[in-house]
């Protein structure tokens, strides 16, 4: 008679050694994955904040082409611009024409917008005399 104690046991499920590894390989896959989808929205935010600060600096720029800051530097303080810090600045400008003479009356408007750690800017030549 056999006795039913020393039976061959027949194995049917996992060991924990493969469960293990297992969740080991599930725990990589995911972080794999968390960090890809971490880089991605770094990387949306960083272009959403560019775009705006591109479309910030645009309009500012067409309302300064009608009313200009006059000899002085005109700031608009990031709290009140959407996280965005505007400068303008308008200067004399020294240029001559093809004969050498002086033309007077240009001026350089140049607007910055500083987010964070990029800054963008936009200048252009106005002619007021």
């Amino acid at each position: 008679m056999s006795d039913p104690f020393c039976r061959n046991r027949i194995t049917a499920g996992f060991t924990l050694f493969e469960v293990l590894i297992a969740l080991a390989v599930f725990m990589l896959a995911v972080t794999g994955i968390a960090i890809a989808i971490d880089t991605a929205l770094q990387a949306t935010l960083d272009i959403r904040q560019r775009s705006l600060s591109r479309s910030l600096l645009e309009s500012r720029l067409a309302y300064c082409l009608a009313d200009p800051p006059v000899g002085q530097k005109r700031v608009i303080e990031a709290s009140k611009n959407h996280g965005v810090r505007i400068e303008e600045v308008m200067e004399p400008y020294a240029a001559k024409n093809a004969q050498g003479i002086a033309v007077n009356g240009l001026k350089k408007l140049t607007i910055t917008a500083k987010t964070g750690t990029q800054t963008d800017s936009a200048s252009v030549l106005l002619y007021r005399p």
